[in-house]
């Protein structure tokens, strides 16, 4: 059935866990990659093949273009190590690849394309390359977000109060794009690649060329939005500290994460109620460990098949139907749109909390009562 009828695949599966182990991470991401291809081979009407990777695949240089960059180590070396279930070969292996990249991930991912470039000559691929994917910007409705990674992870424990420190470069570019704007890309990017006639694969940094935003930007933006609609159940007045300064953060995560933690859970034991702030507190902790690498940092990349496809796009006469451009975002619209979709689609809350209000009133006056004392 599908060798005769499928004529557009759409690779999207991966495991997306940054410490995923490197044998796992390969067989999904990498030899996955490569089973996906295999059946494409078979299918008797394929018109083009999209692969969606990561901007991060090669998150160890600065400046990314737009084609496929090789490792030291060859797929099919790193896919014989992992098959061969040797333990300690495998943990010497990661140990040796967490050296250049931040971690499994974006390796295995990296390998993905290197598997798709070598296989793939006589099909027309895409790669296309989302950089931090956020919530949408109008489709299907603005805000609308299903899932609790990276970026918006962040936000939410932000929103709650449980996130009140981080070591981040607060003046350092972030890279959200919105998930309809990604969509858009990948369904145009299997119009676009089936324009060449060689057959070689073609890569799209699905990244934002909107006005820079930066993380400082981005907490302003997204906390004034806490206050005016805030979170029900809210632990303190929204708040979060922006530290490139690691030594300090350390310090200052034992009183505005660990201490308050410890001493709620202890007064749940009290009442005869489960702990689970310190819970809370060791998954936020692993979240922004895993992010680090990225908070700190920010990239330039390349966007020449994004900015020709977008060009052929718009001369199409149903061209206005998907979006392509960024380039008139409002930040402070999207943001709060955000805040608005994390409220309604992963908290289930209601907009107009009369409790959330009064809580966050309550708190701002004990804050400012404190100040007076101190």
């Amino acid at each position: 059935m599908l060798i005769h009828n499928v004529n557009i695949v759409f690779h999207v599966a991966a495991t997306v866990r940054f410490n995923e182990p490197l044998n796992v991470a390969v067989d999904t991401n990498t030899k996955g990659t490569a089973r996906v291809i295999q059946l494409c081979k078979e299918l008797k009407h394929v018109i083009s093949v999209v692969h969606v990777n990561t901007a991060y695949s090669n998150a160890y240089l600065s400046e990314i273009e737009e084609k496929v960059y090789t490792t030291c180590l060859a797929p099919s070396a790193v896919i014989d190590i992992c098959e061969s279930k040797d333990k300690t070969l495998i943990d010497l292996l990661e140990e040796r690849i967490l050296k250049m990249y931040p971690n499994t991930y974006t390796f295995t991912k990296n390998l993905a394309e290197q598997v798709l470039c070598s296989s793939c000559d006589s099909i027309p691929v895409a790669i296309v390359r989302p950089s931090i994917i956020g919530a949408s910007r109008k489709e299907p409705c603005p805000g609308w977000v299903d899932n609790i990674y990276g970026v918006t992870a962040v936000l939410l424990q932000a929103g709650k109060s449980i996130l009140r420190a981080m070591v981040v470069n607060k003046d350092a570019r972030l890279d959200v794009v919105p998930i309809d704007y990604v969509i858009d890309t990948i369904i145009c990017a299997a119009w676009h690649v089936t324009l060449h006639c060689d057959n070689k694969t073609k890569v799209y940094n699905c990244t934002s060329n909107a006005s820079p935003l930066n993380w400082g930007q981005l907490r302003d933006i997204y906390l004034k939005c806490c206050v005016k609609t805030p979170m029900n159940d809210v632990l303190w007045y929204p708040f979060c500290i922006l530290l490139a300064n690691k030594y300090v953060y350390n310090v200052l995560n034992i009183f505005l994460h660990i201490l308050p933690a410890f001493i709620m859970d202890t007064i749940l034991k009290l009442r005869g109620k489960e702990p689970m702030m310190m819970k809370i507190n060791n998954y936020r902790n692993q979240l922004l460990i895993a992010l680090e690498y990225f908070d700190t940092r920010q990239w330039t990349f390349h966007r020449y098949n994004m900015t020709e496809m977008m060009t052929k796009v718009k001369m199409l006469e149903d061209g206005n139907v998907v979006k392509l451009d960024l380039q008139d975002m409002d930040w402070k619209k999207y943001i709060t749109n955000y805040q608005m979709g994390m409220k309604k689609f992963i908290l289930k809350e209601n907009f107009e909390s009369v409790n959330a209000a009064r809580r966050l009133s309550v708190l701002y006056w004990y804050i400012i009562l404190l100040k007076c004392l101190v």
